[in-house]
C-alpha cells in the first residue's frame, strides 16, 4: 500500500506544478507560438500598451512582456511577507506585472488578511495608517487627572445651586 500512496503524492504534486513549469522554461527571444506552446496554452487575458507592446497574462500570478512578436521579459508574484496564526494570516504580495519601461509605476501590491469573520484583499499604505493613527491621537484633548474640564486652572468645578 505505501508505494500507491508514494505515486498519488507524486502524481499529485507534478499536476500542481504543471501550470508553472512551462512558465520556467519561458526566455528573452521567443516567439508568440514558442511561448503558447510551452504553457500549453494562450494567454488568460492581455494588455496593450502605446509602444507597441503588449503583457500576456496567464494567470494572476504570471505574465510575459512581447514587443515585436518577440518576449522580452517575464514576471511572477513576489511574496514578501507571510504570516499565519490560529487567529488569521496575512500576506503581502508585489503582483505579477508586465509593462514597458517606465511604467513600473503602474505594479499593484496587494494585502489578503484572512480572519474567522472573513477574507479581505486590497492595498495598505502602512505609512498612511501610521499618520492616520497620530493624526487621531493628536485631536484627542484628554483632562489631565484630576482635572474634570481642560479650562478648570487645576480644581474641579461644582455644580452652582
Amino acid at each position: 500500500m505505501r508505494p500507491s500512496l508514494m505515486t498519488a503524492v507524486l502524481a499529485l504534486t507534478a499536476s500542481g506544478c504543471a501550470t508553472t513549469s512551462g512558465f520556467e522554461q519561458l526566455y528573452p527571444g521567443m516567439t508568440p507560438a514558442q511561448v503558447a506552446n510551452a504553457m500549453g496554452k494562450g494567454p488568460a487575458r492581455a494588455q496593450e500598451f502605446q509602444d507597441g507592446s503588449s503583457a500576456w497574462y496567464f494567470d494572476e500570478d504570471h505574465c510575459v512582456l512581447m514587443r515585436d512578436n518577440v518576449l522580452v521579459a517575464k514576471s511572477t508574484t513576489q511574496t514578501r511577507t507571510a504570516v499565519r496564526t490560529p487567529m488569521g494570516s496575512l500576506k503581502d504580495q508585489d503582483k505579477a506585472f508586465c509593462g514597458p519601461p517606465g511604467s513600473e509605476g503602474d505594479a499593484t501590491r496587494e494585502q489578503t488578511v484572512h480572519t474567522p469573520f472573513g477574507t479581505f484583499k486590497g492595498t495598505v499604505d502602512p505609512a498612511a495608517v501610521t499618520e492616520q493613527v497620530k493624526n487621531s491621537v493628536r485631536n484627542q484633548k484628554i483632562p489631565p487627572p484630576g482635572m474634570d474640564a481642560p479650562d478648570a486652572g487645576g480644581q474641579a468645578t461644582q455644580p452652582t445651586p
